[in-house]
Parts: structure tokens; C-alpha cells; sequence
């Protein structure tokens, strides 16, 4: 691997995990002001959103978990074991790595596929929720949608900083407590 590999892979990296955060942190202030919105509207009002239910459920929550996917990985926000991992032998550290690796990579392209496959599957049905529902007026592969652009940010972002992640390099000064500084 090349000297402006690593740096151009590092800033790659580093800007899909900042626009991770930032589309995942968006969609977290939405969930805030739709749910406000809604106990204002009904309790003082007397006149709830009746889709609100629909957008948190479908929309909003699952984008602030699923679209969160890259930035977590760039800034190692994911469980860890350190305490474990920190007292292995570098041998065996780097058997973990491979493991933790290839079972986050499985994993990703698992939530890959199977989105994609139901998402695919309502847009050839042409579904859509019934007029006149308490659900937000979208076609449904819209929202489901959002695991699978999770999971390939995910898998852009592992294969890019593989060969980085797999040696076992630290993971560099720009990346601080959650925050990409790039």
C-alpha cells in the first residue's frame, strides 16, 4: 500500500463517517421535533399528526441507527473488549482482528442484501401504504431503503481502511473522541 493510498483512503474514510454522523445526527433532530410537534398538537390542541407513528417508526429511527453504520467504524464507536484484546498476544490480536473483521464485513453485507432484496421486491409491487392511513404518503421502499445504504456505506468504508485495520495501525490523530476532525 502505497503512502497516497493511506492518505487518500484516511480522508475518504474520514468524510463518509463525518456525512454519516452528520445525515444520522439530521435524522435524530427530526425524530425530536416530530415527537414535540406531536404532544404539543394533541395535548394543547386536540389535534395529533396521526403520521407521526409512521415517520419515527420507518423513517427516522432506522436512519438514525442504519446511516450512523460508517461513523461508528471510522471513530470505533462499537463495542469493544479492549480489556480482553489489550492483554493477547500480538499473534492472536491479529487473529481477532481478522475474526472482527470478516464477521462486521458478513454482517454488513448481509443487512446489505436482504434490504436491498426487500426493498427491491416493494418497488416492483409498486407498494405503497393505503390512502387515508396513519402512515407517511411514500412508496415503501423509500424507507426501506435506508439499511441497505447504511450497510454499504459500512462496507465502503471497511474496504477502504482494511488493509489499515488488519495490520493492526492506530487509527490515526484526526479521529477524537466521536468527532472525524479531517
Amino acid at each position: 500500500m502505497t503512502a497516497e493510498y493511506a492518505q487518500w483512503s484516511k480522508r475518504a474514510v474520514d468524510r463518509i463517517g463525518a456525512v454519516s454522523a452528520w445525515i444520522a445526527g439530521l435524522a435524530l433532530i427530526l425524530l425530536l421535533l416530530v415527537m414535540l410537534a406531536e404532544v404539543v398538537l394533541r395535548y394543547l390542541f386536540s389535534a395529533p399528526l396521526g403520521w407521526n407513528v409512521s415517520a419515527v417508526d420507518r423513517v427516522l429511527m432506522p436512519a438514525s441507527v442504519f446511516l450512523a453504520l460508517p461513523w461508528l467504524y471510522v471513530t470505533s464507536g462499537h463495542v469493544t473488549a479492549e480489556i480482553v484484546y489489550d492483554r493477547l498476544p500480538s499473534s492472536v490480536q491479529r487473529a481477532a482482528r481478522w475474526l472482527a473483521f470478516l464477521v462486521v464485513f458478513v454482517s454488513a453485507a448481509f443487512l446489505l442484501f436482504a434490504g436491498l432484496r426487500i426493498a427491491v421486491g416493494s418497488m416492483i409491487l409498486g407498494d405503497s401504504p393505503p390512502p387515508g392511513s396513519g402512515e407517511i404518503d411514500i412508496p415503501t421502499w423509500t424507507w426501506q431503503m435506508i439499511q441497505p445504504v447504511g450497510a454499504l456505506g459500512l462496507i465502503i468504508v471497511m474496504t477502504l481502511d482494511a488493509p489499515r485495520f488488519i495490520r493492526g495501525e492506530s487509527e490515526g490523530s484526526n479521529r477524537d473522541n466521536g468527532r472525524v476532525t479531517s
